[in-house]
């Protein structure tokens, strides 16, 4: 009798036990050794950074699940590690700066941002493009783009919707790319309207066609260090921007705040042709954050927090230095050779001659739908009606038309 009762209380609890198996949701089971899963499509906060996103060796397919990643802090040096984040905003409402952040209009004094003495440029905040749906904003917007059809293109840090194309009018055509880089930083788009892509973490540069395909990779992934060509050692320490000469030959610039910052050559079937590395006097490191090359075929690097251009000759001879008053965050060559800069947590857009002086300026660093919270990189249409910037900082593409 009593093992009776035993075995019927054993098939119970067996029972109940399959039952509450059953009405768990089942997450899809990673491959390898991957740690807790995240949901793979939500977005961080505004105001908060995303987080170094997966291993390189982790990377997935469009659909998958994500390996986990860091939580999204307040963004900005002297934010706590701990302690809330910015609510999600609707679309429009001025949203408050993270507690202690440098960031927004909390952190301008602090950063003493300085307000250019040029004429205000003749352009106005208009309706930008929206999130993919199902998304309720995006994710450290680093860059964007426009191609040769005029569409823009946009790279963020949503693993599932990472590349994205847009119409002219601001409806989201497709997504190119998923999970192509586990930190998007720059996004450069070539003269034959390939596509170029950085990633910070993996310490790659990836070209891709139109349609998304993988046409080369520069770089080890997962690995860092200094290109050594006579040792084999073919690699970055997070390369930040890439640009293009008249010939073709491809210029990376590397370093985002680490030691030996540098500028690598290659010829455009990315041949490894030189590289040169750019110090500071007084032993702080160089944060080389863009690169573009002039019409007199010189390259100008952007060393945005000493604020200074740097200007060298195609073989890395310095040849001069700009400075600036403001963060030198990403330079951009519009269609008939003018030079534009973005000074990222400064909130401004410069428009300049070749030699940094001011022509025209607008902008405004803060959290509302017209501020910047970090102006990150930028691009301006052929017929500079538009420019579209990407906000890193406020999780938004910003779009401004010009005013006739």
């Amino acid at each position: 009798m009593l093992r009776t009762i035993g075995l019927t209380a054993f098939l119970f609890v067996l029972s109940v036990s399959a039952t509450s198996a059953q009405q768990q949701p089942q997450s899809p089971q990673p491959s390898q050794n991957l740690k807790p899963l995240r949901p793979p499509n939500v977005p961080n906060a505004r105001g908060t950074d995303s987080g170094p996103g997966p291993a390189c060796d982790m990377l997935t397919a469009y659909g998958e699940v994500q390996p986990h990643g860091p939580p999204a802090l307040p963004y900005g040096r002297g934010s706590p590690t701990p302690g809330p984040v910015p609510p999600m905003p609707v679309y429009g409402s001025p949203q408050p700066a993270p507690p202690n952040s440098n960031l927004g209009a909390s952190g301008a004094d602090l950063r003493n941002i300085v307000i250019p003495d040029a004429p205000k440029l003749n352009y106005r905040f208009v309706e930008p493009p929206q999130p993919p749906r199902g998304t309720a904003r995006f994710a450290n917007v680093t860059s964007v783009a426009l191609r040769e059809n005029g569409r823009l293109l946009a790279f963020q840090r949503l693993p599932m919707f990472q590349l994205m194309e847009y119409s002219d009018d601001g409806r989201l055509l497709r997504t190119i790319s998923s999970n192509i880089a586990a930190r998007p930083h720059g996004l450069r788009i070539d003269k034959s309207d390939n596509i170029w892509i950085t990633d910070l973490q993996c310490n790659v540069i990836k070209k891709l066609n139109a349609n998304g395909e993988v046409l080369m990779t520069i770089g080890t992934s997962g690995k860092a260090g200094n290109w050594d060509e006579a040792k084999g050692e073919r690699v970055f320490n997070q390369p930040t921007d890439v640009a293009f000469a008249a010939n073709g030959d491809i210029f990376v610039t590397t370093g985002h705040g680490v030691p030996n910052p540098r500028v690598v050559r290659f010829g455009k079937n990315g041949k490894f042709i030189t590289s040169w590395g750019v110090v500071h006097a007084d032993g702080s490191i160089p944060l080389l954050h863009t690169v573009v090359i002039s019409p007199k075929n010189e390259v100008y690097v952007g060393d945005r927090e000493a604020k200074i251009i740097r200007v060298f000759d195609i073989d890395g001879k310095p040849l001069r230095e700009i400075q600036m008053t403001n963060l030198v965050c990403a330079l951009f060559v519009d269609a008939n050779n003018g030079l534009w800069m973005s000074t990222g947590q400064d909130g401004i857009i410069l428009r300049l001659d070749w030699n940094g002086k001011i022509l025209g300026w607008i902008g405004q660093v803060g959290y509302g739908e017209n501020d910047f919270g970090e102006a990150h990189f930028m691009t301006v249409s052929r017929d500079e009606r538009f420019i579209y910037v990407g906000d890193n900082v406020n999780n938004d593409i910003k779009k401004l038309e010009r005013d006739n």
